[in-house]
């Protein structure tokens, strides 16, 4: 019976090695403060949908995923144009990034077209 531990201690560590998730790369924590200008821009049929859409592309653009920072928060004000485009400008909450190319952006969303989002460098 001096096996039995040895056996269950082996099945544990088995099982929790099988249930590890993969770590996922270049992973960035993204906080998204969103201001209306105005009640005209909160009020856009489009803004729930831009917000979702614009969002996704933060997460997923190239320089967001190479930033060396861990977190990054964005204040994003909102603006609604003509046609019923919603036009955002972003900043990195924390001035002290200001400089870097990920805490800089802008993007246009809705009036039937897709969004574009460009982060400072790409103007």
């Amino acid at each position: 019976m001096a096996c039995a531990p040895v056996v269950i201690a082996f099945s544990v560590a088995l099982l929790l090695s099988c249930t590890k998730q993969p770590e996922v790369e270049n992973f960035k924590q993204i906080q998204l403060q969103w201001n209306a200008a105005d009640d005209a821009a909160e009020q856009s049929e489009s803004k729930d949908n831009c917000v979702i859409e614009i969002t996704s592309k933060i997460m997923r653009h190239p320089v967001v995923l190479k930033s060396k920072l861990v977190e990054i928060s964005y204040e994003v004000k909102y603006t609604l144009g003509e046609n019923g485009v919603l036009a955002f400008d972003a900043r990195c909450s924390d001035n002290r990034f200001a400089d870097l190319d990920e805490c800089s952006w802008q993007a246009t969303c809705g009036g039937g077209s897709g969004s574009v989002v460009k982060f400072h460098n790409e103007r």
